[in-house]
């Protein structure tokens, strides 16, 4: 399969938490609402663009007529991220798990269970799952896994969006919940002690199912 350019990931992503969350995929109108484009004809040529790259299929005629192309993926699970104030950083776990809708980027993408809320208006809530593809860097705006080496026994971890203050020389770690208070890290204590490990590129949400 084809990788996506940035709009067609963004796409993806909403076509998949569309099925996940409501049970059906959105209509051309629904994804420009959420992308902020008013032309139906641009979303129809990126919707294309995913069929022809393989990642959906389309049915021609009906308004919600998007399907996934089911992947066979599975993604290790490496522990737990906190999603509020950094806990003790996540040990290994030798399961796996399975991502058949999810978009992964690189074969070295885990997955990690959140705990805690500070992430909620970003659609990350207590339970999800995320998936992270690993980096060392990232850029503004970017949600991502920290880890500060001077946390908890062998360390501690946290997600957040990450913000480079340049005018106060130091670090925002942001939560999305407006009833918490953001991390502030100077620059000088950053470099020491704190670093990226990777960006969050898919979460997976599990339902419970009544018999």
């Amino acid at each position: 399969m084809e990788l996506l350019s940035h709009i067609q990931r963004k796409m993806y992503n909403l076509i998949v938490r569309s099925i996940q969350t409501e049970g059906m995929p959105p209509t051309n109108r629904e994804l420009g609402r959420e992308l902020g484009i008013s032309s139906t004809g641009h979303i129809d040529h990126h919707l294309s663009e995913l069929e022809k790259k393989g990642w959906i299929s389309r049915i021609s005629g009906k308004s919600r007529g998007i399907r996934l192309t089911k992947r066979a993926r599975s993604v290790p699970v490496k522990g737990t991220i906190a999603a509020g104030a950094p806990l003790d950083i996540y040990p290994d776990a030798p399961s796996l798990l399975r991502a058949d809708d999810l978009w992964t980027q690189a074969e070295e993408s885990y997955a990690l269970l959140v705990r805690g809320d500070s992430m909620i208006e970003d659609y990350i809530c207590d339970g999800d799952y995320v998936i992270i593809q690993p980096a060392s860097t990232c850029h503004d705006g970017d949600i991502v896994v920290v880890t500060h080496l001077q946390g908890g026994v062998h360390g501690s971890a946290t997600l957040k969006r990450f913000f480079l203050e340049r005018e106060h020389e130091r670090v925002r770690l942001q939560p999305a919940n407006l009833q918490m208070e953001p991390i502030f890290v100077s620059r000088s204590q950053w470099d020491r002690e704190w670093s990226v490990q990777g960006k969050v590129i898919a979460i997976l949400r599990h339902y419970p199912v009544s018999l």
